[in-house]
């Protein structure tokens, strides 16, 4: 049982494809609750290492960044299961939402590595805020393929469709960002005008 559980973390880190197929399967809801809550406490902690390095906040902020990292978290991971559920529909694509929302809970599964991460690098001094940076970036990109074979394997799709399902909120969730406040800028001119 034990070796049964470290193969399919090992899969998880190494063969996401594998890994997400097996949940599909298994449903593995005592790994996606670790996974998740295992995440959610090494971003607090990890955002409060580098918050406290330049402000000196320090326990106090490390309990209400627990609290707001982790309603944050899971209010995104419960959207984002409906938007992108919502699209791969759109686009044709058959899967439950379970299934979605099980590989979304699994591919946050980079964050865990976060306190280690900053932990080692606050080390380095001069050094830190890149090497930081340099994680940091490896970590998301790191989730987004992720994310990626998570949505392959649940709807059964090809890379690029699961790309177009995974980019296209992102892209009109950045239009509507833009057009909105220039629309309240053109309306606001067209009233000073009358």
């Amino acid at each position: 049982m034990g070796n049964e559980h470290s193969e399919f973390l090992y899969d998880l880190a190494t063969h996401p494809a594998r890994a997400f197929n097996r949940a599909k399967e298994l449903r593995p809801w005592i790994y996606l609750v670790a996974v998740v809550v295992l995440s959610g406490v090494s971003l607090a902690t990890g955002a409060t290492l580098l918050i406290s390095r330049f402000t000196g906040a320090g326990r106090i902020t490390l309990f209400y960044n627990l609290i707001f990292i982790t309603i944050i978290f899971t209010s995104i991971w419960i959207v984002d299961a409906g938007i992108l559920h919502f699209f791969a529909e759109v686009f044709g694509k058959k899967g439950r939402v379970v299934d979605l929302f099980v590989s979304l809970g699994l591919a946050s599964f980079p964050f865990i590595f976060i306190t280690p991460i900053v932990l080692m690098v606050e080390g380095l001094f001069r050094a830190r805020i890149f090497f930081h940076s340099i994680f940091i970036v490896g970590l998301l990109v790191w989730y987004f393929f992720l994310l990626l074979a998570g949505i392959k394997e649940v709807y059964s799709s090809s890379s690029f469709e699961a790309f177009l399902i995974l980019l296209t909120p992102i892209l009109l969730f950045t239009v509507v960002s833009i057009f909105i406040p220039l629309g309240f800028i053109l309306l606001t001119v067209l009233s000073l005008s009358l």
